[in-house]
C-alpha cells in the first residue's frame, strides 16, 4: 500500500516534471499578417489578367450586340413585311425569330460562365504567385501562421500579437514597399 502511495507521488512528480520541460522547449507561435487583396493589387500579374478580362469582355460583348442588332434588323424586317407575307413564311420567320431571341440568350448565359471561369483562372495563377510569396516570407521569418485581413476574416488583432508582413512579401514580389 505504502509502496503504491511512492509509486503514484514518483509518477506525479515525474510527469509535472516532463510537462515543464516539454512547455519550455516549445516556442510561441508567430503569427503575421496582411491583406492578400491589398498586395494582389499592387501585381503586375494582377494588371494583366484585369486587362486579359477586360479584352474578353469586349470581344464577347461586341459579339453579343452584333447579334442583337441583327435580331432588331430581321423583327424589323418581319414587321414590315408581315402583312405582305403568306401564312407559312410568317411562321418561318417567327421561328427564325423566336430561335434567334433564345441564341442570343444562351448566348449570354454560356458568355458569363466563360467569363466567370476565366476570372478564376487568371486570379487562381495571381494568387498563387501571392500565397509562394507569403509562405516563402512566413518561413524565412519563422511565422507560423500568417492571417488574411481581408473580407472581416479577422475582427480583431491585438497589438504585438501578429506583425504585419505585407512590405516583406512586397518586396519579395520585387515591388516597392508601401510607406
Amino acid at each position: 500500500m505504502i509502496v503504491r502511495k511512492t509509486l503514484r507521488s514518483i509518477v506525479c512528480i515525474f510527469s509535472i516534471l516532463a510537462c515543464s520541460i516539454i512547455a519550455q522547449a516549445q516556442t510561441p507561435l508567430r503569427l503575421a499578417c496582411l491583406s492578400h487583396n491589398a498586395v494582389m493589387q499592387r501585381m503586375t500579374q494582377y494588371h494583366e489578367a484585369q486587362k486579359s478580362l477586360k479584352a474578353l469582355r469586349s470581344q464577347y460583348e461586341a459579339e453579343a450586340k452584333r447579334s442583337e442588332e441583327d435580331f432588331q434588323r430581321k423583327f424589323v424586317e418581319f414587321m414590315d413585311g408581315q402583312k405582305d407575307f403568306p401564312e407559312t413564311i410568317l411562321l418561318k420567320r417567327q421561328n427564325e425569330l423566336q430561335n434567334m431571341l433564345e441564341s442570343n440568350a444562351k448566348f449570354r448565359l454560356k458568355v458569363q460562365d466563360l467569363l466567370t471561369k476565366a476570372e478564376k483562372d487568371l486570379m487562381g495563377d495571381v494568387k498563387a504567385v501571392l500565397v509562394e510569396a507569403v509562405q516563402a516570407v512566413a518561413t524565412e521569418e519563422g511565422y507560423g501562421l500568417v492571417l488574411n485581413t481581408d473580407g472581416d476574416s479577422v475582427s480583431f488583432i491585438a497589438d504585438g500579437v501578429a506583425t504585419d508582413i505585407t512590405n516583406k512579401v512586397l518586396r519579395k514580389l520585387d515591388i516597392a514597399p508601401v510607406d
